[in-house]
């Protein structure tokens, strides 16, 4: 019995360093957002061009999926994880003694580019370890981890960087995830479960199958379902700070970091949705939570008051991961496992790009039109998500 349970926690340190390693390379993304301000007294540069520290990381995050997509069918995943982890953390110490913004701006290009090895190999490495009755469990768990990662990457820095400075935050940052490099070196085991000797298909020619697999009519209404979920939430997410830090709000990092804390919500919908899905349905479990995401941004958009902002916050979190691990599910079951690395890279491409889009687009319309504008985009973007959630039901 002893050596049972002990195996059991064995088999279990696999996929909980996994979900860290994703946690802690999507936190280097998204974790600029809530210190727009300290960005832009550091740099002296407008706060509106401050937005661009995390179109550039994103941009590149969702890029960088199209090489490292094809790459974790090939190769050793855990390697992949723990050298992308390594240059993440050179990344992220470059931006903290970065002289210029340009400078700045560059290195989180390096932190977007290194964050994508370690999601687009993780994911992989969780499906092929997961038992074929826990896979929307495991699936939900890293979904989870992934969306904690973008919590705790804007609410650590905002809190760090309130004490300590922008500088100091970035240096300890870029330690610890050294410290989980090493850590998925010692705990991860890529021979395990690779089985690249086995592939005799040219690079180029499988990345070909991938592509048109991926762009059919059956799966692209997922893809483009991901891509206006994103584009709406973290256009919201994104402008949120620019909200904060302005009338009638006036918050400080600090507080924009605490108020992130509500889209831990994710820890409970996304291991939930898998369980409830197998209940009621897939699709509508999805077009639920898309709905729940709509009337989110409604209480987030038009009542100028703290707790319907954070009300909305945690309902947008919520609803997002509800229907976010549901669309992984899906891609997972209709592709073959040889393509899943780069099917699932596609899809992050989809959703981190839309998010990088809308970072990008939803400027010129802040300038213009200030919240309400871009509350009115996103809303628009989450009603045609739901468009495309509905054409992909009728293809079933």
């Amino acid at each position: 019995m002893q050596f049972v349970r002990k195996t059991e926690i064995v088999n279990l340190m696999e996929p909980f360093i996994a979900c860290l390693a994703a946690m802690i390379a999507v936190s280097t993304v998204f974790m600029t957002q809530s210190v727009f301000l300290e960005i832009s007294d550091a740099f002296n540069v407008d706060i509106t061009r401050t937005r661009f520290a995390f179109s550039v990381v994103s941009i590149f995050y969702a890029i960088s999926f199209l090489l490292f997509g094809p790459a974790a069918d090939r190769f050793d995943l855990q390697k992949m994880s723990s050298v992308g982890l390594f240059f993440s953390a050179a990344g992220v110490f470059a931006a903290a003694i970065a002289g210029s913004f340009n400078s700045f701006i560059i290195s989180m290009a390096v932190i977007g580019i290194c964050a994508s090895a370690v999601a687009a190999s993780m994911f992989p490495y969780i499906v092929k370890i997961a038992p074929e009755e826990k896979q929307g469990i495991y699936l939900g768990s890293f979904v989870a981890a992934s969306t904690t990662g973008m919590v705790i990457g804007r609410f650590s820095v905002g809190i760090m960087t309130s004490s300590w400075g922008l500088t100091n935050t970035f240096k300890i940052i870029a330690m610890t995830i050294c410290i989980f490099s090493l850590l998925t070196t010692i705990v991860l085991n890529g021979k395990k479960i690779n089985n690249v000797p086995k592939v005799s298909e040219k690079y180029s020619k499988s990345y070909l199958k991938a592509l048109k697999l991926m762009i059919s009519p059956e799966l692209l209404p997922l893809l483009m379902t991901g891509f206006f979920l994103f584009f709406g939430f973290l256009g919201m997410v994104t402008f949120l700070t620019f909200r904060l830090t302005n009338a009638p709000f006036y918050f400080t990092s600090a507080d924009i970091g605490w108020i992130s804390l509500a889209g831990l919500t994710a820890l409970i919908g996304s291991p939930l949705s898998g369980i409830l899905a197998k209940k009621t349905g897939v699709f509508k479990i999805m077009i639920t939570s898309l709905s729940l995401c709509l009337i989110s941004v409604q209480l987030m958009g038009w009542i100028p008051l703290t707790l319907p902002v954070c009300t909305g916050l945690l309902l947008l979190f919520l609803g997002v991961y509800f229907c976010q691990p549901l669309i992984f599910l899906l891609i997972s079951w209709k592709v073959p496992q040889k393509y899943l690395g780069t099917a699932s890279s596609f899809y992050a491409l989809f959703c981190i790009g839309g998010g990088s889009v809308s970072s990008v687009a939803l400027g010129p319309v802040w300038k213009l039109f200030g919240w309400q504008g871009v509350t009115l985009i996103c809303s628009a973007s989450l009603v045609i998500a739901m468009a495309f959630c509905m054409k992909g039901k009728k293809q079933q």
